[in-house]
């Protein structure tokens, strides 16, 4: 990264290479100047004029050429080109392209990677072959589904049985579908053997590939799981990996202490949690979002790995129906601002591709729109990183969140004038506007705004 230096800095600096290239003429000994071949005792040599030796072009298969870069990392961005190569970046920054690729003049447009939604609902729905227009139309390249406690009951089974995919996808597996193995409809906690049950199930879902355990205490029978038996099970976790994803016990008046269950979970199983739609809903809990933040904080500093996602809306499902908004903005935005918290959708689709809440819809650009480029409240490269390798990492995916050489080509190009949410809670299945370009896994997914059709996801596993 390139220091500024102060005027007096460069004079000084212009001044000694002038003195130097003055001595150097005149042939002192022990003097060499840049680019001059003259040594001591060679008066006279000729100079060495040969041009610099550049760096070989790069085989691309299509090129972005001088769009604004914002790589994902979170460090400011910069105006360059990037390149891809089958599956994979090839080249980002200023380089030669060999001759063959296809280049898009990408000036005016941001350049990032593609959107990791680590919190949806749509694993049915991309599963049945869903083209996932709505999601792409947003820039969101992959999906993690299976949230809140409710998934699919043998996570290999359906992963192999998927046989094609419009976004990346994969899965955590649920409290309730392993309660339901293990205790069926009985109205009470599970018992000491029916807990060994679902901790063999659990190991199975994440030897075949799952992220992790998810939990959705606010709701029934999840609700009467205890903490110990929550902690048994992510014992599990921290033999074969993975990361508990809670949506937590209340998010109303009982929050703080709901988010404290969920630091003792992680802390007494040793395992990393993931603190799901972060939020204090009605107006009688506005103003918590600073103690939440603080309990995750105090938690990080005692060694807890624990982040939280968000989204960007003042209303939740509970609120559809009525016009009440049960979100604070002010503590939105805080937790928007916070180092620790991601951006999520808890997006939902039915097997026909429609949603209840815009968030499915819209949640991404309106984030950048009106959290970014309207208020002025997170800068865009912290934006992008929450939505990029922020999930990637809490995902344990190596090679996809950045623009990088060797990581997969999920790449993003919108226009900052235009980019916004269309979704309303009055018609939520309103498409995105401003993405104009979408790679997933190298392969164009949109194209000047308009989806392709293409279906190039992949099913993604924990390793």
């Amino acid at each position: 990264m390139s220091k500024q230096i102060s005027r007096r800095q460069f004079l000084f600096g212009t001044g000694s290479l002038l003195a130097l290239g003055y001595l150097s003429y005149l042939g002192l000994p022990g003097i060499i100047f840049p680019g001059n071949k003259i040594g001591a005792g060679q008066p006279g040599a000729p100079v060495d004029q040969s041009p610099p030796v550049l760096p070989p072009p790069v085989e691309c298969d299509l090129v972005f050429r001088n769009g604004f870069i914002i790589d994902g990392s979170g460090e400011k961005g910069y105006t360059g080109s990037v390149g891809i190569k089958g599956q994979q970046v090839v080249a980002v920054g200023d380089f030669q392209v060999a001759p063959g690729a296809e280049e898009i003049d990408a000036g005016g447009l941001i350049i990032c990677p593609g959107f990791i939604d680590i919190h949806t609902h749509t694993e049915q729905y991309l599963a049945a072959g869903g083209g996932a227009e709505m999601l792409l139309r947003q820039g969101v390249t992959t999906h993690l589904g299976g949230n809140c406690g409710t998934s699919v009951d043998r996570v290999g089974a359906f992963l192999d049985g998927i046989q094609k995919l419009a976004v990346n996808m994969g899965l955590l597996a649920g409290y309730k579908n392993l309660r339901k193995a293990a205790v069926a409809g009985e109205g009470r906690p599970a018992r000491a053997g029916e807990v060994a049950v679902m901790q063999d199930r659990l190991a199975a879902a994440l030897k075949e590939g799952a992220f992790g355990l998810s939990v959705g205490l606010e709701y029934w029978p999840q609700t009467l799981a205890t903490t110990r038996e929550l902690i048994d099970l992510c014992q599990v976790l921290k033999e074969y990996g993975g990361f508990y994803a809670t949506h937590i016990r209340s998010e109303s008046d009982a929050v703080l202490k709901a988010v404290e269950e969920a630091l003792e979970i992680g802390h007494r199983a040793g395992v990393p949690v993931q603190y799901s739609h972060v939020k204090a809903s009605f107006q009688r809990n506005w103003g918590k979002m600073k103690g939440i933040l603080e309990l995750l904080d105090g938690a990080r500093r005692g060694g807890l790995d624990i982040t939280a996602d968000v989204y960007g809306y003042t209303f939740s499902s509970w609120d559809l129906g009525s016009t009440r908004n049960s979100i604070s903005e002010d503590d939105l935005i805080l937790a928007l601002q916070h180092p620790a918290v991601m951006i999520g959708s808890d997006s939902g689709l039915d097997n026909r591709g429609l949603a209840v809440h815009p968030r499915a819809y819209g949640n991404y650009p309106r984030i950048l729109y009106r959290y970014v480029y309207d208020k002025g409240v997170i800068p865009l490269e912290q934006a992008v990183h929450k939505m990029t390798a922020m999930p990637a990492q809490r995902m344990g995916l190596e090679d996809r969140g950045l623009l990088a050489p060797g990581y997969k080509a999920d790449v993003v190009a919108f226009d900052p004038g235009s980019i916004t949410d269309r979704a309303t809670r009055a018609n939520p299945n309103q498409p995105a506007a401003g993405v104009r370009w979408v790679l997933v896994n190298g392969r164009v997914a949109v194209k000047n705004g308009e989806p392709t059709g293409c279906y190039a996801g992949e099913v993604l596993r924990r390793s």
